[in-house]
Order: structure tokens, then C-alpha cells, then sequence
């Protein structure tokens, strides 16, 4: 059996609806569903009381999440006490972290955690943000570093988890520029909307987008779709439409006007960035918890 359905239970268990437990797990509402279905056929008993107005397990239910959570708790610290020994160099750590990260905060969080320890050897993985999330639930890195939304929460479990945030992000409207203008600005017309270049509906920046779309009015034509910021860059630069990308990753190609703000400061979508990390149990990840603490570095618009 696949024990990531043992961790779509136990998150289930601690939520207050298949919706928002699927919102956690980063799958839509009726793919999470059959995940759970599977699992009660594995058990052969049904573990969720599906004719409860309210989510509500069964007693089975709830005497399986007890075991369900000793079982992956066993796991990850079998895992993690696995790596601690595979560990061949004394300065070596491993982080997962989204792409557009790793191009921009990842450098300057490693400038100062090596100013202080010396040279550290890093295994690093970028990927999507629910793979990033899985592997540091996993136990495959030691941190995780992505960003959060103060309106759409965390994807981390904040009470098996510590987090600290160590920069500050913000989603800008841009556009390819033609003599130093934006091809594309908000709020578009109705009788020509813009195209926009998007993430997806399930991305947590896709979610905050179409967070504030419903609260601004605007034309936009959705014409292409991707995951990640650098295609999604990529594809404003080839003049393919409006995006919104971090700041950090654009504001070289604004300054050498390649680009350009597609609206004003009311378009803008504040984030931080946050790193995840376990207990520190050595000097290393001690002098690593205590600089993250320390960082007070702002990504800032002028």
C-alpha cells in the first residue's frame, strides 16, 4: 500500500472537510476522495461517515487514524535516523525549495549561513511546491524553503514543523515592454482582453491570483497555463501576454527595460518567504536555525 494514503487520511482526520484536507494534500477535492476510498478498500472497512452532515469519521475510523499516525511517525524517524548516518560530510545539509526561490532568497540565505559556519555542501531540489512540500514531509531534506500567504495559509503542519520567515516576496503585473511601455495593462477592455499567461488553479500563486481577480475587475483571456515562474517568464518575454511573477526574479529585466509593470500597486500580491525545519539537534543546524531567525531581508518595489 502506498503510505500516502495513510497521510491523506491522517490529514483528513485533523480537517473540517474533504475540501480543505484535499487543499492541504494539493489535489482536487474528487481525486482525494478516490485516495480514500482506495484506502478503506485496503482496510475493507469504511473508515469516514459519509451519510454525517459534517465530516466525521467512523469508529473504525477512528481507531485506524491512531495507528496511521504511530505508523508514519515510525517511518520519518526511521527515514531521518537513516539519512543522519548516510551523511558523509560535517557541513552538509539538504533543501528543497520552488524554483523561483532558488534563483533569488536561496542565495542570500546561503550567503549568510556561510559567512558565519564556512563553505557547506548543499544537496538542492526545486520542483513544484506540493513535491517540495512532500519531500520535506518525507524526510528527504532537512528544509524546505517556499512562499506563504497570510490569507491562504500553510501547507506545513505548523505544530510537527518549525518555520521562521526569512524575506519578504511580491507578485507584479508585468508585460513585455516596447519603448519602455507595457505591450499589455491592466485593467485591459472589454472589447479586447489581455491575454494573460498563468499559473495553475491549484498553484498557491494561482490561487492567490484568482484570489484578487474576484475582488478586481479586469479583462483578461487565459491562454496559457504552467507551474513555473521561469516558463512563465520565458513566455512573457516572447510577448505571449501578462503574468504575474515574483519581483525578484524580474526586476533586472524591468531595469534593462525589458519589461514592464502592467498595472499599479493595487495589483500587487504580498508573500513571504518562510523556511521549514525540524528540531535542531546539531551545531550546524543550530547556527542554521539561529541566522534564519535573524534574517530580516525585504524584496522591495522602486
Amino acid at each position: 500500500m502506498d503510505f500516502k494514503l495513510l497521510e491523506d487520511f491522517v490529514c483528513l482526520a485533523h480537517s473540517s472537510s474533504f475540501t480543505s484536507a484535499a487543499r492541504e494534500r494539493f489535489v482536487t477535492q474528487p481525486a482525494f476522495s478516490r485516495r480514500i476510498k482506495a484506502l478503506e478498500q485496503w482496510v475493507g472497512t469504511d473508515l469516514v461517515n459519509r451519510d454525517s452532515p459534517q465530516l466525521e469519521l467512523t469508529e473504525q475510523g477512528k481507531a485506524f487514524v491512531i495507528e496511521a499516525e504511530e505508523i508514519l511517525n515510525r517511518l520519518h524517524l526511521a527515514r531521518e535516523s537513516a539519512r543522519a548516518l548516510k551523511k558523509t560530510r560535517t557541513n552538509e545539509i539538504s533543501v528543497a525549495a520552488q524554483n523561483s526561490i532558488v534563483q533569488t532568497v536561496f542565495m542570500s540565505w546561503m550567503h549568510e549561513i556561510e559567512k558565519e559556519v564556512g563553505p557547506v555542501y548543499v544537496k538542492l531540489s526545486s520542483d513544484r511546491l506540493a513535491d517540495c512540500i512532500e519531500m520535506f514531509r518525507n524526510g528527504s531534506v532537512d528544509y524546505l524553503l517556499c512562499y506563504t500567504h497570510n490569507e491562504l495559509g500553510n501547507a506545513i503542519d505548523d505544530n510537527r514543523f518549525q518555520s521562521t520567515v526569512i524575506g519578504q516576496e511580491t507578485l507584479v503585473p508585468v508585460s513585455l515592454a516596447t519603448n519602455m511601455q507595457a505591450m499589455f495593462h491592466l485593467p485591459g477592455e472589454a472589447n479586447n482582453p489581455i491575454p494573460l499567461v498563468a499559473y495553475t488553479h491549484q498553484s498557491l500563486f494561482g490561487k492567490s491570483i484568482d484570489q484578487m481577480l474576484d475582488k478586481e475587475a479586469c479583462y483578461l483571456n487565459r491562454r496559457y497555463e504552467n507551474p513555473f515562474a521561469h516558463t512563465l517568464k520565458s513566455m512573457v518575454l516572447g510577448g505571449y501576454g501578462l503574468a504575474w511573477l515574483p519581483y525578484s526574479f524580474v526586476k533586472d529585466e524591468l531595469v534593462r527595460g525589458e519589461l514592464a509593470l502592467a498595472g499599479d500597486e493595487k495589483w500587487n500580491i504580498p508573500f513571504e518567504v518562510r523556511l521549514f525545519y525540524r528540531e535542531p539537534d546539531d551545531s550546524l543546524s543550530h547556527a542554521i536555525h539561529n541566522i534564519s531567525e535573524g534574517m530580516t531581508e525585504m524584496t522591495s518595489i522602486k
